[in-house]
């Protein structure tokens, strides 16, 4: 599982990804601006969405309510199993493409986009978009 961020890059993934959705450049080349120090823009949008990514996995395969052994056992069958290693491949193929991105505001606002895209379900029905209305800022809008 990917490192967990710290509350303050959370915060500056989060003004990202609003940046993205509402297409503002300005605010997110402000961003990607960052400080001194601090780690690329790109990169932490790429860890946020793992890290969400296998939350969600670990959500929807029941191993986020096990506890102990029996979810040690449950992650090594996981680790084997096919759709894991593709999720892992594709995350791995965001990094790569978030490392690459370096300061470049499109790649980017690009790279927030597919986070968000990835993070937001598709709007396939009126109880899907009632359900996901609090999506940045509503699922019926995805870019």
């Amino acid at each position: 599982m990917p490192s967990e961020l710290t509350s303050d890059q959370v915060m500056r993934v989060v003004a990202a990804l609003e940046a993205a959705w509402a297409d503002d450049r300005g605010a997110l080349a402000a961003l990607v601006r960052g400080g001194h120090g601090e780690q690329p823009l790109a990169v932490l949008v790429a860890q946020y969405g793992a890290s969400r990514a296998e939350r969600a996995l670990l959500f929807v395969t029941g191993i986020a309510g096990i506890e102990g052994a029996d979810r040690q056992e449950a992650l090594a069958q996981l680790r084997k199993d096919p759709l894991k290693r593709m999720t892992t491949v594709a995350l791995g193929m965001r990094c790569g493409w978030a490392r690459s991105a370096g300061d470049d505001v499109r790649a980017t606002g690009d790279l927030a986009r597919h986070v968000l895209r990835a993070l937001c379900p598709s709007p396939r029905t009126a109880t899907t978009r009632s359900r996901y209305k609090h999506c940045l800022p509503t699922c019926d809008q995805t870019p």
